[in-house]
């Protein structure tokens, strides 16, 4: 037995601890020798924290929150969690006698290289490139102090760590490139797996939830889940449905998001009538996504979306709902070509809004058994636990 410190750095909007985070380590340690330990820092709500504690339990993962501070301002808040979170983390690792602490992303990377004398070994999950993200998506520049900071503790991680975790291919020769003495072979990709027999089409639920949001059997349902914001393709989504609409006003649009302001504020009056927003709990989802006929998983193609790999888009498929998805985004446009009624999205081609409502125009009598099928090999979370273990069985 080994056991594992997993790390991560959240805020109060993402479910992506209890969504996907947890079901994987829990699988992990399900094929495996190494036990789970989460330490998740957030500034989340009491709920929020009990749902997360909730799915711990059941998947029996040893699971503990720490409260980020934000105040008196967010940077000194930040700041004194940072302060008092390395000694709380060397308390911890040497009580439950942890062999591996993997810290997620940038703000555990921090804390975890404060700590010296180490008597474990330390596995990067770098996740996609968070910090080009922020140069394209939240106005951070190169040249700011705090980019450089961040950076500079990024480099640190990648050379001291005995293996990294990427969500792509494409992000490993990004990483090589800052690195003095390249070393591929510590260089992981994981996978972001689905439970199958969770998302699954599910017929009686399809009608149940067609009548609860007023929408008749007959109409086409377009779907969004997820988070809503500049990079995840708003006006390119609207402009598709917009132009499908003129030509079959009976269409609907179904965004299940937890950020519904951002579309109602966005969405013309005239196309209120035919847009339903939802948000509703993750043990949910599968069943409002059985309403849909096509997904979409757009997202901006920038320098960093070479490095993730859309969550959503293993939900859709393993649905078995036709998706339109952006090219250009991590390693998906090789997986996308191996998987039936799928439509790559350039977002360069003059002619792709059209192409993509000829594309939703040809998806009738859909057999979602058939995508599904082709879509398990990518997408199960049992691949995805694989993955995680050859990383972890690499550290000697």
């Amino acid at each position: 037995m080994k056991n594992v410190l997993f790390i991560t750095w959240d805020g109060p909007e993402t479910s992506y601890m209890e969504g996907l985070f947890m079901p994987i380590l829990s699988q992990v340690q399900s094929q495996s020798e190494y036990v789970f330990h989460v330490i998740q820092f957030t500034w989340g709500t009491t709920e929020k924290i009990t749902i997360a504690q909730k799915a711990a339990d059941q998947l029996q993962l040893i699971y503990t929150t720490k409260t980020i501070v934000r105040k008196p301002v967010r940077i000194l808040g930040n700041l004194w969690t940072l302060c008092k979170a390395i000694p709380y983390l060397k308390k911890y690792i040497k009580s439950n006698n942890i062999s591996i602490v993997m810290p997620r992303s940038t703000m555990p990377v921090i804390m975890v290289n404060r700590i010296p004398k180490r008597n474990f070994k330390v596995v990067f999950d770098a996740d996609g490139l968070p910090l080009e993200e922020r140069v394209d998506f939240s106005g951070l520049s190169k040249s700011s102090q705090q980019y450089q900071f961040f950076k500079t503790e990024e480099l640190k991680m990648l050379v001291q760590a005995e293996a990294v975790l990427t969500r792509s291919h494409k992000a490993i020769p990004i990483h090589l490139e800052a690195l003095d003495y390249k070393k591929p072979k510590k260089f992981w990709v994981v996978e972001n797996g689905r439970e199958v027999n969770f998302f699954k089409h599910n017929l009686s639920e399809r009608e149940k939830k067609r009548d609860e949001l007023h929408i008749s059997r007959q109409a086409k349902v377009l779907v969004y889940c997820g988070s809503l914001g500049p990079q995840y393709g708003w006006d390119e989504m609207m402009a598709v449905f917009n132009a499908y609409h003129q030509k079959n006003p009976s269409t609907v649009f179904l965004i299940l998001t937890g950020n519904g302001a951002f579309a109602n504020e966005r969405i013309p009056n005239e196309m209120k009538p035919s847009v339903r927003i939802k948000t509703v709990p993750f043990a949910a989802i599968p069943n409002y996504l059985s309403v849909a006929d096509v997904a979409f998983a757009i997202r901006a193609p920038t320098f960093s979306m070479q490095g993730v790999a859309p969550i959503k888009l293993g939900e859709y498929l393993l649905m078995g709902i036709p998706t339109i998805a952006s090219a250009g985004i991590g390693d998906t446009e090789q997986i996308l070509n191996a998987i039936p009624n799928c439509f790559l999205y350039h977002h360069q081609n003059p002619s792709r809004v059209a192409d993509a409502v000829a594309f939703i125009e040809g998806q009738s009598d859909i057999n979602f058994e058939e995508i599904r099928k082709f879509a398990i090999p990518f997408f199960s979370i049992e691949k995805s636990a694989t993955s995680y273990c050859n990383a972890l069985n690499s550290i000697k």
